[in-house]
């Protein structure tokens, strides 16, 4: 996996391959600024590493403490010697200075700030408190004051394998190295390689270092700027959102066509109900035709006395049942007994009937038991008076008055005949 250099000028490119050999190393880094933006650390902590971080502005001290939770973190200044000092935090990132020089410089291109006290502590102080170990590489970028720092490192106690110095003038490319690099010979360091921005000292028993430090960094250190990572991730995410995107729009495409669909398939369930209804009422139709056609059939009126008895025989079926339940000699019994015995009469006086309905009884022997139970065998005088004189003929139902008159009409016709 190639390394991802986070560092302004592949600081931790060059550091990387002269350490990478190190497990879970440490470092100092003065001046660390922001925990991911131009970090020399950064990719070495996410490796593993830890260190101490020197960091006097409030908003990147905040900061490393949330995202450097392994390291220690320090709000304040190194410097020559313990106290407080003055430090102008410019409106760019990075540009944060105590020297005069500088801010005259800044503030003559128009560039505003402001003024803050910050403690200062010496280096040697802090490594005293916190080192336990070998120190791996010491960076030091303090805009204008690296000699301070400098001054405040004890080298014959604390020996950082590697120095790396920012060595111009703040935001140009004077160099300034001149003002401080003999001090750094002068504690046992070897100058190693120089970037245009920074130098790299290697402490003289780790003289091995310094091959590692001859060349710049180049295509076999296998390294990735973060910003190209990162602008590789926000095209991925631009592309993702492209794709949903896409698949949204194909979504709602595939909705409406089901959409249209289910309208197609309830317009053509509306067409079935309709056709389904057209049928019903040709049904209904040809069911009207074919009644009217079976009432006007040759059929039909030739077999309507046989329905005028099937019907005169369920009336006196229940007729019988009805007298049936009547106490004798109670004026209901009385009606429906003389209903009955005109219909007796009105068939024995019809032959024709009369054969036909002695031969319907015959398969119903409890039909012929009832009609004795009644008291029909009783003969009747042809010239009898009482033979029409029913109680109250309009007490029975429709069909009983019309089928009593009908009786009524054939027995007086009967008896003319015979006189």
């Amino acid at each position: 996996m190639s390394f991802v250099s986070y560092s302004q000028n592949f600081e931790d490119v060059m550091l990387w391959r002269a350490l990478k050999h190190i497990e879970n190393g440490f470092y100092i880094d003065v001046g660390a600024n922001d925990p991911s933006i131009e970090s020399v650390t950064k990719a070495f902590y996410e490796k593993g590493w830890k260190g101490i971080n020197i960091e006097p502005l409030a908003s990147h001290y905040s900061d490393l403490k949330s995202e450097r939770e392994r390291d220690v973190n320090l709000q304040c200044a190194a410097g020559e010697e313990d106290g407080v000092i003055d430090i102008w935090e410019a409106d760019v990132r990075g540009w944060a200075t105590a020297s005069k020089e500088v801010i005259d410089r800044h503030e003559a291109k128009g560039h505003a700030g402001k003024w803050l006290k910050v403690p200062v502590r010496r280096l040697s102080d802090i490594c005293e408190e916190f080192v336990q170990g070998d120190i791996h590489f010491l960076k030091i970028d303090v805009e204008g004051l690296e000699k301070s720092v400098i001054k405040g490192m004890d080298f014959s106690t604390y020996r950082p394998w590697i120095l790396l110095v920012e060595a111009t003038a703040p935001n140009s490319k004077e160099e300034v190295h001149a003002d401080w690099e003999s001090l750094i010979v002068n504690a046992d360091y070897t100058f190693a390689y120089a970037d245009g921005l920074n130098r790299y000292y290697v402490s003289n028993n780790h003289l091995d270092l310094l091959e590692a430090l001859r060349y710049p960094p180049n295509v076999f250190d296998d390294f990735i700027r973060s910003e190209q990572i990162n602008s590789e991730l926000r095209a991925q995410q631009a592309e993702q959102k492209a794709l949903q995107t896409e698949q949204k729009a194909l979504q709602a495409e595939q909705q409406a066509l089901q959409a249209e669909q289910k309208a197609l398939q309830a317009e053509q369930k509306a067409l079935q109900a309709e056709q389904k209804a057209l049928r019903a009422g040709q049904t209904a139709l040809q069911a009207e035709v074919a009644l009217q056609a079976v009432l006007d059939s040759r059929s039909w009126k030739l077999t309507q006395p046989l329905r005028t008895v099937m019907s005169c025989g369920l009336w006196f079926i229940q007729g019988s049942k009805a007298w049936l339940t009547f106490a004798p000699g109670s004026r209901p019994r009385r009606i429906v007994q003389s209903v009955l015995l005109h219909l007796k009469l009105y068939v024995s006086l019809h032959p024709r009937l009369k054969r036909f309905a002695l031969k319907c009884l015959a398969p119903f022997p409890s039909l012929q038991a009832r009609i004795k139970t009644l008291g029909l065998q009783e003969v009747i005088q042809p010239h009898s008076s009482d033979l029409f004189t029913i109680e109250g003929p309009e007490n029975l139902s429709f069909r009983g008055r019309q089928i009593y008159h009908d009786l009524k009409i054939a027995i007086e016709k009967r008896l003319k005949e015979q006189a």
